[in-house]
């Protein structure tokens, strides 16, 4: 089907899609003996066609493919990879055999391991992985892509990389909130709305994670903040497990109340998700099936987002401040640091600029002699894991602005390209590709036009070639170039009339200035550059690129005749100004103690000045590993009980934790006397069976922050190989996770083995659909809600009564007691 096609009859009617297969297909016990469900396609095609056609039956107008998996990162795991092809085909062709009419979505999801930094994968595997998969659903003509179920936006935006890439069809993009509309690794609704339509997608939505009720109101929101046509698959309510047997609590009347609601609000597309059925599609058919959407219209957005945060700069005060200080120009220590490697002073600025106010942040690093392309992407990783600003990325290296605008997690603005011709065409298609704005400088190969008519020309020249590449008017931003006032003051009016002209030409443009270059070369620069800001601000200005920590309320009179060329010569301003040193006089703050450096560091997880910090506290300190210990862990409780406010998410967590572990490397070599810093060992492990990570991966994460050496299994572990790491590791408890109710008898097989086989550990259990009382009636030792809880049971049995039910020869209750313990003679042998 032609994507226009498609999206026509999205305008005139709703769709009704389908409801859920996993969970029919564990219900019907169809997934035995297969290694995945998408295998089913080719070794049990008739189990799939059931479910197909329940789904035909109930009227529902798009299915979705059984390809849920298939990119070639999960088949090669499981031994598939040479079946893909076949899977493919096979599950489009089911559903044609039984419905040529029917709307065939092939379906992309998660690949089940988290891009860099957050995890180990590179987006160009991601990007490859999901390639494969959309050509395959090209080769064998499905009419539309839904990318489903998603919960981190760096994924999602390899997916819909590759679905444009290799697919020709429409795509729907679909992500998985909880109820206050964040996803697990921070992004909330506003940032996913940002991120995929910058990226062009056909249609947005949201499904799976929560019940109808609650993801009605988040439709809601999507509405607001959308023009796009919008897809709603709820779950039946959240999963329960009752007699052993996973229950979704919602009914279909509840289920229609509250897509009725979704409809109401302008949802296009209706269908469900885990818990669903065949009659849960007819009731909706029968509500809904053919309707006239209901109209609506938002007002006009602009964002620019990260993977957290998302800023409308139509609603936020102007101008928007970019901070410019992540730039290594005349940064002699800063370029040194980068040489180095190193990015402690790039995230203190991040840091401290976002504090003192800035709207977005310009990255630059251009240091002669570096890759500038490995620094870049370095670096907008690692911003934007500890601050929630959007980004600004400056370069002028291609190849290195490219990479970095990919690895940004959000919708970033690029700075910049100008009306030379071989620039235009070297920026203007990377500008298209990643849904970024532009900033585009009004010079060109003559230099910069010394009136607004030639300044407006090269401003017209650049928008004819930004539509020319498919680039929207509305994502360039224009510079009109300041120069300083002392050498052409004249200029500065020639500026301010083109962007008041551009403002009535170009409405849809936004304007950007680097504002601190009109004081360049004059005494008292504040006064000049925020007096300036102010006229730049009555013009139309929408961006400014300044220093957040300066002072930008004065407006000074003799500074603004100084700019409005008043005062010929300087001679007023140098009159008042020639011997002022300073604006107001600049407090330095007293170096931190290093116990305070070093706590900062792990609070901020600021991973590179943790070695330096450590290494001179090993030197100066009279009770070297005392103070490390305590400052260490009082940071890291700080950073559970941020995260357990949601003010920290899973990156900060990881950030933080990796901060303290090359803490504790040191000490294990500097202090070889202390033997081990750890707090101790954890075991985490998915049951057997189960391929999901994500809460197993929190958990672990916490944990970690709090000291502990987390032992990871990974996913699918076998319950003997359990007990048997925790044999060998001795750990204080094992942590079980499970997803799906059809793997929790593993959590009690694991807890046999142990009873059996008589090993000295606790045994925790969590997950989706795990319980208390289910925890209870496996003899399980705990149920861990989340991870706060867990981490909170974990220190509670760290206490001496727990060191002496394992015949233990001494409790420690800190660090300093163990070493204590350890350098003192023992009275007896084989301690």
């Amino acid at each position: 089907m032609k994507k226009q096609k498609f999206l026509n009859i999205l305008k005139d009617s709703v769709l009704i899609m389908d409801g859920a297969t996993g969970t029919e297909l564990q219900k019907k016990k169809y997934l035995k003996d297969v290694v995945i469900p998408e295998e089913l396609n080719i070794k049990f095609p008739e189990r799939i066609t059931d479910i197909y056609s329940s789904y035909i039956n109930a009227g529902a107008d798009i299915l979705l493919a059984n390809t849920f998996g298939v990119n070639s990162i999960r088949l090669k795991q499981h031994g598939l990879l040479d079946k893909a092809n076949d899977i493919v085909k096979s599950g489009i062709d089911l559903i044609r055999k039984i419905s040529p009419k029917t709307i065939v979505a092939g379906d992309i999801s998660s690949i089940g391991e988290y891009i860099e930094p957050l995890g180990g994968l590179s987006f160009d595997e991601a990007y490859n992985s999901f390639a494969m998969q959309a050509s395959l659903l090209q080769k064998h003509n499905a009419d539309i892509i839904v990318i489903e179920t998603m919960t981190e936006i760096k994924e999602m935006k390899a997916a819909i990389l590759a679905a444009k890439d290799n697919f020709s069809g429409a795509i729907i993009a679909q992500m998985t909130f909880a109820k206050d509309g964040i996803t697990v690794t921070g992004t909330d609704l506003k940032s996913f709305i940002a991120m995929v339509e910058s990226l062009g997608v056909d249609a947005l939505g949201l499904n799976c994670s929560i019940g109808s009720r609650d993801l009605a109101e988040l439709a809601k929101i999507l509405r607001e903040n959308t023009n796009l046509p919008i897809s709603f698959k709820p779950n039946a309510g959240m999963p329960l497990l009752i007699n052993r047997e996973t229950c979704f609590p919602e009914t279909k009347e509840e289920f229609i109340e509250s897509s009725l609601k979704a409809y109401s609000y302008g949802v296009n597309m209706f269908g469900g998700c885990c818990g669903t059925n065949s009659e849960f599609i007819k009731a909706l058919s029968d509500e809904l099936k053919n309707k006239p959407p209901k109209i609506t219209k938002t007002t006009n957005k602009y964002f620019i987002s990260t993977r957290v945060k998302a800023i409308d700069i139509n609603e936020i005060k102007r101008p928007a401040i970019i901070g410019e200080r992540i730039n290594p120009t005349n940064r002699k220590k800063l370029q040194e640091e980068l040489l180095k490697g190193s990015f402690s002073m790039v995230k203190d600025e991040a840091r401290l600029q976002s504090q003192s106010g800035a709207n977005l942040l310009d990255v630059n690093m251009g240091v002669p002699g570096a890759d500038e392309k490995k620094l870049l992407t370095n670096a907008v990783n690692q911003i934007q894991e500890i601050v929630s600003t959007p980004l600004c990325i400056d370069s002028s290296d291609t190849i290195a602005l490219e990479q970095a605008v990919k690895n940004c997690a959000g919708k970033p603005i690029i700075n910049s390209v100008n009306g030379e011709q071989k620039k235009l065409d070297l920026i203007l298609p990377i500008v298209k590709r990643y849904g970024a704005s532009l900033i585009a400088l009004t010079t060109d190969d003559n230099g910069i036009p010394k009136t607004k008519e030639e300044r407006l020309a090269i401003a017209k020249k650049i928008l004819h070639f930004a539509d020319r590449y498919g680039v929207e008017s509305k994502n360039i931003i224009f510079d009109y170039l300041v120069l300083s006032v002392s050498s052409s003051p004249e200029q500065i009016q020639e500026t301010l009339k083109a962007m008041k002209e551009s403002k009535k030409l170009y409405p849809e443009c936004k304007l950007v200035l680097g504002v601190s270059n009109v004081s360049f070369g004059l005494p008292s620069r504040q006064t000049i550059t925020s007096t300036f800001l102010k006229m730049a601000v009555e013009a139309g200005l929408d961006f400014a690129i300044i220093n957040p920590h300066e002072d930008w309320t004065i407006d000074d009179p003799l500074a603004k005749d100084l700019l409005e060329n008043k005062d010929k010569g300087a001679v007023r301003y140098m009159d008042a100004f020639s011997s002022f040193k300073k604006l107001s006089p600049e407090v330095k703050a007293e170096k931190l103690p290093l116990n305070k450096q070093l706590y900062f560091a792990v609070l901020n997880g600021n991973q590179e000045s943790i070695t330096d910090i450590v290494n001179q506290i090993a030197v100066c300190d009279t009770n070297p590993f005392k103070t490390v210990s305590d400052n260490v862990l009082e940071a890291l409780s700080i950073v559970g009980e941020k995260f357990a406010s949601k003010e920290y998410f899973l990156p900060q967590i990881i950030m933080s934790a990796q901060a303290a572990q090359t803490a504790f490397a040191i000490v294990k070599t500097t202090f070889k006397r202390y033997k081990t810093f750890s707090v101790g060992k954890v075991i985490m492990a998915t049951v057997k069976g189960d391929m999901h990570d994500i809460g197993k991966n929190i958990v672990g994460a916490v944990l970690e922050s709090y000291g502990f050496d987390v032992v990871d299994m990974g996913i699918n572990v076998d319950p003997r190989a359990i007990i048997a790491k925790a044999r060998e590791v001795k750990p204080i408890a094992v942590g079980l996770s499970a997803l799906m109710t059809t793997t929790m008898p593993e959590m009690e097989t694991v807890v046999k083995l142990r009873n059996a086989e008589h090993v000295p550990t606790k045994i925790i259990i969590g997950g989706a659909a795990v319980t208390e009382k289910f925890a209870k009636e496996i003899g399980a030792d705990a149920y861990a809600e989340d991870a706060m809880k867990t981490a909170e049971y974990i220190k509670a049995l760290q206490t001496e009564k727990f060191a002496k039910e394992i015949g233990a020869d001494a409790y420690a209750e800190d660090a300093m007691e163990t070493a204590e313990y350890i350098k003192a003679p023992q009275k007896e042998s084989g301690k």
